[in-house]
């Protein structure tokens, strides 16, 4: 499978029925013009909203994009709810391709390393057989990238990795050298990094702030380490974290997620960026000072 260095993340705000679908459908076009052929997103992303509003803004578009999906997460009941038994993920799957408008997924996720993992594998497993879906991949942290990779029948991981957080490096090396494929979840690292992190400029801001303060409070102070790549000349802070998480050999693409046409058209130019080796290096040592 060929998969675009940078893949558009279908959910967060871009999913959220108080994101104008107008607006929503004009970056995945943005997307599509600047070479992105990766579509990912789930059935619990934006409440639930994401993969509907992604089938229709991409119906009958779809021939030569490689779209993902997840299974094993549920929004049933506004709230999010984890099931990996046979029954739901077959019943996740098929809703999945009725509402993304396709008859065929070229890319599964489990979302999260599933439990109990023998049924819910040879559930996909029949599934990939039938034709129903074709490459499989995990959602994950170490520990179940480490379960997967150990099985050896999965096509794909999907993990952090970024420069703010490394510390799964080795583990993309170990997939590299298996075969198998990684894509990058938040590789921009919630731009922690970022001067302007707490200036407000509209909800989408308030809405991606709350989620950082949710998820990664404890890497805030981490973050302020690479402040310096802010004021390198010519280039944006989130391109230089976008670069160095690409960098990595291992990586085969990294999931970016916008509801602003002008992050998106600096998040394009990446794929061509080549970063200073002084910037790399300067990077490297404030990791390894974070480490030690």
């Amino acid at each position: 499978m060929q998969v675009s260095e940078l893949s558009f993340g279908a959910g967060g705000y871009w999913g959220m029925k108080a994101f104008p679908e107008r607006q929503a459908a004009q970056l995945v076009d943005q997307a599509l013009e600047g070479g992105i052929t990766v579509f990912d997103t789930g059935p619990n992303y934006s409440r639930g909203n994401a993969e509907e509003r992604l089938g229709r803004i991409l119906k009958g578009r779809t021939e030569n994009l490689v779209i993902s999906t997840k299974a094993g997460s549920h929004w049933i009941n506004n709230r999010n709810v984890k099931d990996y038994s046979p029954r739901a993920i077959e019943n996740s799957v098929h809703t999945s391709l009725r509402r993304l408008q396709i008859d065929h997924l070229p890319l599964l996720h489990f979302h999260g390393f599933p439990h109990p993992a023998e049924p819910a594998i040879e559930t996909v497993l029949k599934l990939k057989e039938r034709g129903t879906v074709g490459a499989l991949g995990v959602s994950t942290g170490r520990g179940g990238a480490r379960k997967a990779l150990k099985l050896g029948i999965f096509d794909a991981l999907m993990v952090e990795y970024n420069i703010v957080d490394r510390s799964l490096e080795g583990l993309i090396y170990e997939a590299q050298e298996a075969g198998v494929g990684v894509m990058l979840k938040s590789p921009l690292a919630q731009t922690l990094y970022s001067r302007d992190i707490f200036k407000i400029g509209g909800p989408s801001d308030v809405w991606y702030l709350l989620r950082a303060l949710k998820n990664h409070r404890h890497k805030f102070v981490q973050g302020r380490k690479y402040r310096f790549i802010n004021d390198v000349d010519g280039l944006a802070a989130s391109e230089i974290a976008l670069a160095f998480a690409l960098n990595h050999p291992g990586v085969s693409s990294a999931v970016i997620g916008t509801v602003k046409p002008e992050h998106l058209s600096s998040n394009l130019r990446v794929p061509h960026l080549q970063l200073p080796a002084e910037l790399l290096e300067r990077i490297e040592r404030a990791g390894s000072a974070g480490r030690g």
